[in-house]
């Protein structure tokens, strides 16, 4: 019967001391912050891709934008040169 009472409160005594603990309690508190910090910090995340996003369809049209101009004012020197051969060719008479 000594053993068995002996078993018995080694098996219990050890649950009685795992109540909240005050490390626990701040590794819980901890815990949350961190949560609230996460999600604070994929909301912003997934606000900057979109911003990116947004910043990256910006850069192609300006970029599409400075080609045509660039193609543009190849073609008009391209056509002033051959104005300017064709005005330098005058035809005696």
């Amino acid at each position: 019967m000594k053993a068995w009472m002996a078993v018995a409160m080694l098996a219990v005594v050890p649950l009685v001391g795992c109540g909240g603990s005050r490390e626990l309690n701040r590794a819980r508190a901890e815990t949350n912050v961190l949560k609230k910090t996460t999600e604070e910090l994929r909301s912003e995340n997934e606000a900057l891709k979109t911003k990116v996003t947004e910043l990256e369809g910006e850069v192609a049209s300006v970029t599409k934008e400075r080609d045509d101009l660039k193609a543009a004012v190849e073609q008009a020197a391209a056509e002033a040169a051959a104005a300017a051969q064709s005005a330098g060719k005058k035809r005696k008479k």
